[in-house]
């Protein structure tokens, strides 16, 4: 089997007939496919962005001291949680608790 040669040693016209193939059109499976139907449409519009927990969320500024938050970061990472996942388990921990 003789070796290949590579695209940048060609001339002209053997470039043009070892390309030939990509000169169609491709009709064959995967890209590009047929359009998205309605339903298919749909699904990706409701895929997009973060997933919906609970009734949603609402962004809260609070001010929290720094040496606090530093220290709840540090836990968070460590626990490989996020600063609000773990705020918001806090709340829950105090409100079901005799305080």
């Amino acid at each position: 089997m003789p070796k290949r040669q590579h695209f940048s040693e060609m001339t002209t016209s053997k470039l043009r007939q070892a390309t030939r193939e990509y000169d169609r059109e491709y009709t064959g499976p995967g890209l590009p496919g047929k359009p998205l139907t309605a339903a298919d449409r749909a699904l990706h519009r409701k895929a997009r962005g973060r997933p919906i927990v609970g009734k949603g969320a609402k962004i809260v500024p609070v001010s929290i001291e720094r040496d606090l938050l530093a220290k709840a970061d540090a836990f968070a990472q460590q626990h490989k949680l996020k600063r609000s996942e773990m705020v918001a388990r806090g709340l829950k921990l105090v409100m079901t608790s005799q305080v």
